[in-house]
């Protein structure tokens, strides 16, 4: 007599994913981090990205990679359209071996023609078109895409970093977050590089070298910056006055302020939220 066995199979390869075609984006991203793979892909107009002590400037079919824990800081000029893809690490890790341990370039411009970059240009654009124009079954295309994608570019384009590079670009992740926390959590309070590098236990000239190297900004730029971004969140989602949102975010020069908001958003804070 012939027995049967039945196996309960646990689907655990599918990716989690946060996927979107933003239109006409204005906004600046300052410097942070998190523990996704994240993919940036220029449609319309163009952007500014900082990772790795490296400035680099897209524009349409550019390919951004930020990898997994790696600080980064992007910036939109005049309104952009662009394709955002992030997977986190721990779905990666099901389903390429060491993945942690891997470490993707992150800039392909789009004057680079070679069959591997074209056929990772023409997987994001169709990822896009799936996505603006669903059909009966469009996940499992959408699916197969991503998976043809993330094989291109990890088995062309990755490298397996050394357990000593690894220690090192632990150490200085953990100095700069450190750096990061205290500023996150100290924005609305009148602070100044001074209060910041002693927090850290850390001459001034040490911590002026080591933020400028690791951002590209100076520390009252970045500052500055954070302050402005949660202005512009609480200004689109509260209905707190102008001057009670600049007390609220420790913002005093007005004049700095509005020009760096400008700058980014294209209006005045005024004129934004009469847009709401």
């Amino acid at each position: 007599m012939t027995s049967y066995s039945h196996e309960i199979i646990s689907d655990d390869t599918r990716l989690r994913l946060h996927f979107a075609v933003i239109k006409d984006s204005r906004f600046y991203s300052p410097m942070h981090w998190h523990g996704h793979l994240e993919i940036i892909y220029p449609l319309k107009g163009y952007m500014t990205a900082f990772i790795n002590e490296q400035k680099y400037t897209l524009s349409q079919h550019d390919i951004l990679i930020v990898n997994p824990h790696e600080l980064h800081s992007t910036r939109t000029h005049g309104g952009v359209d662009y394709l955002l893809l992030q997977i986190p690490m721990e779905d990666l890790s099901r389903v390429l071996d060491h993945a942690s341990s891997l470490h993707v370039k992150e800039y392909f411009p789009s004057i680079i023609g070679s069959t591997s970059l074209q056929k990772m240009r023409n997987y994001l654009q169709e990822l896009c078109d799936t996505y603006e124009n669903p059909h009966p079954g469009y996940l499992l295309h959408f699916s197969s895409v991503l998976y043809e994608f993330l094989y291109e570019l990890y088995g062309n384009y990755s490298e397996v970093l050394s357990p000593e590079v690894k220690e090192k670009e632990k150490k200085n992740f953990e100095r700069m977050d450190e750096i990061l926390q205290y500023i996150r959590s100290h924005y609305q309070e009148d602070i100044t590089l001074h209060d910041a590098a002693s927090a850290l236990h850390v001459s001034h000239e040490y911590f002026c070298r080591l933020f400028r190297k690791h951002t590209g900004q100076t520390f009252l730029s970045y500052l500055n910056a954070v302050r402005t971004m949660h202005f512009h969140e609480d200004l689109l989602r509260t209905g707190a006055s102008i001057t009670e949102l600049l007390q609220r975010h420790g913002i005093q020069n007005y004049k700095v302020f509005l020009r760096d908001f400008k700058a980014t958003y294209g209006c005045s804070p005024a004129e934004l939220r009469k847009t709401k």
